[in-house]
């Protein structure tokens, strides 16, 4: 068959996502064309090509393999940091509706206690009276205690705000799973396809290579030159075959290699990370001393100068006012605690894994809104610059950290990112 007739039916062959592909998108283009020049060289006749044609055949095929299996991976990377976002927001939206549930009720307590007027009711008495399975249920009740009818009000305020964030991300989510499994079917078919169309010539070459080395054997006795170049130019062919057995075979190989190599840094990543810190709100296991702060000279790092305070590296360009405002806020009664903010390229990449996606799109490419929690894109993190700061006590917008930070921060020069009640830098981003 020639290769415009080969075209002739590549409509009903090419994969769909390819044909529907906004025009633009270089990466779709890729696949388009691989897609339909595989098509083409699927309807080689091995028997009278030549050896150059068939190598060419033969390569053609196998890039077009290559693209759709990568296409597949970041499909199936993209679906399953979807479903582990829609896992995260629910469980963020339980805990929040807890959290909210408790807040209302305590201010129906106060508002029926201000009512009758009688003797402040200790919250503590709650804490005997309930059956609370964590320590962090008893102290989200201590802090209550602590707190005044404005403070209690505005942390289920803030509360409500992260609920419905949680509801809208949880939303999203699940429309990008939703996609991400159409894809994938759509993915998985054109893989196939493409394994099909490689199968059927290797088929086809490997039958030629047998007749023709039958052939060489019926010629042997009579025709002993022709025989010889027949069976050398199969053992040519064979060659060609045995080496794309082999390349598919290393190429597998190495994607499960690397495969196993990516869950095991997302492993160590997960291990670690309380002791990091995080783009997501920081465990304050993972942050320096809370209270007043100093200043302690530090290395420089990729040719930044740092400066620990709390004991967690920052720019030391910035170290004097970021320890003015944490021994300010100290004065008022209010603790900042740093949980993170120095971070390195390298670290910066671990946790687009962690919070994107495996794939080099997923690291390197797609926005940071994309990720979840937002996570930026390695070389852009303010993080990388020393000048953004996660507090690790300031997990929302109700809490006394992040409404002293509201009041107060500009005056230090630090500004908040509004979808990240605990990341603060310089620049607001």
């Amino acid at each position: 068959m020639t290769a415009a007739a080969g075209l002739l039916i590549i409509g009903s062959m090419v994969p769909q996502l390819a044909e529907s592909a906004p025009k633009g998108d270089p990466r779709a283009e890729r696949e388009k064309v691989r897609a339909e020049a595989a098509q083409v060289a699927s309807q080689i006749d091995t028997s009278k090509a030549s050896l150059a044609e068939i190598d060419a055949a033969l390569q053609t095929l196998q890039a077009d393999l290559n693209t759709q299996q990568a296409a597949l991976a970041r499909a199936e990377d993209e679906l399953a940091q979807a479903e582990k976002d829609i896992a995260d927001a629910e469980a963020a939206i339980e805990d929040l509706t807890a959290e909210i549930s408790v807040l209302k009720d305590e201010m129906r307590r106060r508002a029926v206690q201000a009512y009758v007027n009688p003797t402040e009711e200790d919250v503590l008495s709650a804490l005997e009276s309930n059956d609370y399975n964590n320590a962090a249920n008893q102290r989200f009740y201590v802090e209550l205690r602590a707190q005044d009818d404005a403070d209690v009000e505005n942390r289920l305020e803030g509360a409500t705000v992260d609920l419905e964030a949680q509801r809208v991300k949880a939303t999203e989510a699940r429309e990008v799973a939703e996609a991400k499994r159409a894809e994938q079917a759509e993915r998985t078919e054109a893989v196939a396809q493409a394994k099909s169309r490689k199968e059927t010539v290797a088929a086809n070459l490997q039958q030629t290579i047998n007749d023709q080395v039958a052939r060489s054997l019926e010629l042997a006795e009579t025709d002993r030159e022709l025989s010889a170049e027949i069976a050398r130019q199969q053992a040519e062919l064979l060659a060609r075959l045995v080496e794309q057995r082999e390349a598919e075979q290393k190429a597998a190989e190495a994607r499960d290699a690397e495969l196993a190599r990516l869950r095991a840094a997302e492993a160590k990543a997960a291990a670690t990370v309380s002791a990091a810190g995080q783009e997501s709100a920081p465990s304050s296991g993972g942050g320096g001393g809370g209270g007043g702060a100093t200043v302690t000279p530090g290395p420089v790092d990729a040719g930044i100068q740092l400066a620990y305070v709390q004991g967690i590296p920052v720019n030391a360009m910035v170290a004097d006012q970021v320890t003015a405002m944490i021994n300010a806020a100290a004065a008022d009664g209010v603790t900042l605690q740093i949980g993170n903010s120095y971070r390195s390229v390298a670290r910066q990449i671990e946790l687009r894994r962690q919070n994107c996606g495996s794939s080099h799109y997923a690291i390197y490419e797609m926005s940071s809104g994309s990720c979840r929690p937002p996570t930026a894109k390695p070389g852009q993190s303010q993080h990388q610059l020393g000048l953004a700061i996660d507090f690790a006590n300031c997990s929302s917008r109700g809490t006394a950290c992040y409404q002293w930070l509201a009041a107060n921060a500009s005056r230090f020069g630090y500004y908040n990112l509004p979808s990240e009640a605990w990341h603060w830098s310089t620049t607001g981003s």
